[in-house]
């Protein structure tokens, strides 16, 4: 049976004296910063210590930071960093002959993903190379569905077997996979493909993201490895989207109770039906509350003048050549509604993400997962994590990651590269991944 992982904040008091150091290592050699947590300390303590060791590193997502156990969610990064968080909305995108549509169906999926954000952040275990994860979603395609009602608690799976579909009959399911592998360590970046062969979809793109501390925030950014999310639409000739994400703003650090803002614009193009979508957030106030705090705009637009450009345009710069189709708006964590501006239907609901959790995951059982899959990888380690034993927790990811660093030591002495075992290794040049053809997937 699969075990509730309850993600709310932990109760600072169960910090123990073995958890007070805190390992920040360069890309030569590793040095350790200690961080004194006493045991009556809050976890405002032990963030704050973080924050003063970090503060100014233009970014830290490259150093190689070691966390203690308290600090963590017992999730591992790879399962918990995916983009299906209501895969009906996803499934549904090839399925309107209108070009326009089928863009409004991308926004409303791109929407849809950033459900887990709009709660508490998680941070999970970070992924060592090599490591891999799949899974997959039975969903009934229907994304006018009410979905499931949040009970207002985030919890998440570790544990074999958990799954759930979002309320459609297993007669109509199809299936979406998810195959994803940590394909650099230094840097951070993993690769991963969903499809749904049913419905003749495929997502695939690079994960790297850099981010900075500024303040009592951290800023993340996409990083140099990643151009986004590209969809491919196989029963459309084809037809591919480019999705590129947002800057978000991180912040609670202090009251360790940490929520993502977005900020600045994000886009996508597609340049066989000439549509370009812009979507710009608003960050949100000290004082008071934006009415919405997101809008944006789908219009045409000719790739050879214009595609190089949309990066850098804001809604007020989109030239009056670019006949706008839609226009939309709302607040992305809830609801927004979008508007044709050619007349043919009235304002309605673009995607809605009140009252709605993220839906659950099937993965096969630890058993028949390979050694280098997340679960086989961290499930001791989330196991002593859920009995609070975060001492144990902490050797044993510990006992990981000094792994790892031999590994990685007697492969430089070999003067071998590593490569993964999923991936061509030459698609990471060209920023959208591709499975080997013999690639060993485990869904």
């Amino acid at each position: 049976m699969a075990k509730d992982i309850d993600a709310t904040p932990r109760n600072s008091e169960s910090i123990d004296d073995e958890m007070r150091s805190l390992k920040i290592q360069d890309t030569g050699v590793d040095r350790a910063e200690d961080i004194q947590v006493d045991s009556d300390q809050s976890k405002f303590s032990a963030m704050l210590g973080i924050l003063r060791k970090v503060a100014g590193v233009s970014d830290v997502i490259n150093l190689r930071l070691s966390l203690p156990s308290q600090l963590l969610d017992p999730i591992p990064n790879l399962e918990y960093w995916n983009y299906m968080d209501r895969p009906e909305y996803f499934v549904e995108i090839s399925e309107s002959d209108d070009e326009v549509e089928r863009m409004l169906a991308v926004l409303a999926w791109w929407f849809s993903k950033l459900l887990k954000h709009s709660g508490k952040v998680l941070k999970p275990f970070n992924s060592v190379l090599g490591e891999q994860f799949f899974c997959r979603w039975n969903v009934n395609g229907d994304a006018e569905g009410e979905g499931t009602v949040s009970s207002g608690s985030t919890t998440v799976s570790i544990s074999e077997g958990s799954t759930t579909n979002n309320g459609g009959s297993s007669e109509d399911a199809v299936v979406v996979e998810y195959i994803t592998e940590q394909v650099s360590h230094h840097p951070p970046v993993s690769a991963f493909i969903y499809r749904c062969k049913e419905r003749g979809i495929e997502a695939a793109g690079y994960d790297h993201i850099s981010a900075k501390f500024t303040g009592l925030s951290a800023t993340v950014t996409t990083g140099a490895h990643c151009n986004g999310i590209f969809i491919t639409l196989q029963n459309r000739g084809n037809e591919m989207y480019q999705c590129i994400h947002p800057m978000a703003n991180i912040v609670g650090w202090l009251r360790g109770s940490i929520k993502v803002q977005f900020a600045e614009s994000s886009y996508i193009v597609c340049e066989k039906s000439g549509l370009a979508a812009l979507v710009e957030f608003k960050e949100e106030r000290w004082f008071g509350k934006n009415k919405e705090n997101v809008s944006g705009k789908v219009f045409r637009y000719d790739a050879v003048q214009y595609g190089e450009q949309i990066a850098q345009w804001k809604l007020k710069d989109i030239p009056k050549s670019c006949a706008v189709v839609a226009t939309f708006g709302g607040d992305w964590d809830r609801r927004v509604a979008v508007r044709r501006t050619d007349g043919s239907c009235a304002e309605r609901t673009l995607v809605d993400l009140t009252g709605l959790e993220v839906v659950d995951k099937t993965v096969r059982p630890v058993d028949e997962q390979g050694e280098m899959e997340s679960r086989r990888i961290w499930g001791p380690v989330a196991a002593k994590m859920l009995q609070g034993k975060y001492g144990e927790a902490t050797r044993l990811k510990r006992g990981i990651e000094e792994g790892q660093r031999a590994l990685a030591a007697a492969r430089k002495e070999r003067g071998e590269e590593f490569a993964p075992a999923l991936f061509k290794k030459e698609s990471k040049v060209r920023g959208k991944p591709e499975l080997l053809d013999d690639a060993p997937v485990n869904v």
